[in-house]
């Protein structure tokens, strides 16, 4: 959070006021080239009947880095999307080409074996940023939401390592609050990157969702239906009840 005074130069005839914005100032960044990939996992053995959740995604692609980041990608991190894409600040592999990655990822003590394939998309420019945001007739805000993606990315990559991820927002359990049902809220908060005058800017939105409380399954089951205790759910077998 940032506490700004009006402008000295203008407002002058009026009264003095503290603003509290839900911002920081994006001092210092690199103008310079983003490198934007295709990222495509699948079995060893053919495809994926249903796309795994992203934390799955995320585990696979992470395990995959370990093993060739510095063997393959030239010492290069990649962030990923959890998805489909990912990005770098340098080229992993020529334009033309795709990295062909092999890993074998144990999930819940199985072990199974993927491909991961990686391919150049795009380049994203970051010095639009610095164009747009001084006013440059040249550019709109179309230009420069590649690379506002791609910071979004690098700084959610970031929570992601000590926080839950759902959507666009992070969550923790610190402070959180218990609430009935075998229920708790989570406070969190959302990332993104803006344009401003002359200056980028992080804004920062909180957050609040709903996680089950952890626990074993059945005492879990037995706030959620709102029943004394594991044993009042023998019989309850129909939608209605469960």
């Amino acid at each position: 959070m940032s506490t700004r005074t009006l402008n000295s130069h203008h407002g002058r005839a009026g009264r003095p006021l503290l603003v509290t914005v839900n911002h920081v100032e994006l001092k210092k960044y690199s103008e310079s080239e983003i490198f934007q990939y295709d990222i495509d996992i699948q079995p060893e053995n053919g495809t994926f009947k249903k796309l795994p959740d992203a934390q799955f995604m995320r585990s696979v692609f992470d395990h995959c880095m370990r093993i060739y980041r510095r063997s393959r990608l030239g010492d290069v991190y990649l962030v990923y999307d959890a998805r489909k894409i990912a990005v770098a600040p340098k080229r992993v592999c020529s334009s033309t080409e795709t990295l062909r990655l092999e890993v074998t990822h144990t999930e819940e003590g199985r072990a199974s074996k993927f491909v991961v394939q990686i391919r150049e998309a795009a380049v994203i420019d970051t010095s639009v940023l610095t164009r747009f945001i001084h006013g440059d007739s040249g550019t709109d805000i179309a230009d420069i939401q590649p690379a506002l993606n791609a910071l979004d990315l690098a700084f959610g990559s970031v929570a992601h390592q000590d926080m839950v991820g759902f959507g666009r927002s992070f969550f923790t359990r610190a402070q959180s609050l218990s609430i009935v049902g075998g229920l708790e809220l989570w406070r969190g908060f959302s990332l993104s990157v803006r344009p401003g005058i002359e200056r980028l800017f992080l804004n920062v939105n909180t957050a609040v969702t709903v996680f089950y409380t952890p626990g074993h399954l059945l005492e879990t089951l037995s706030s959620v239906l709102n029943v004394r205790g594991p044993e009042q759910l023998r019989g309850k077998t129909g939608r209605d009840d469960i």
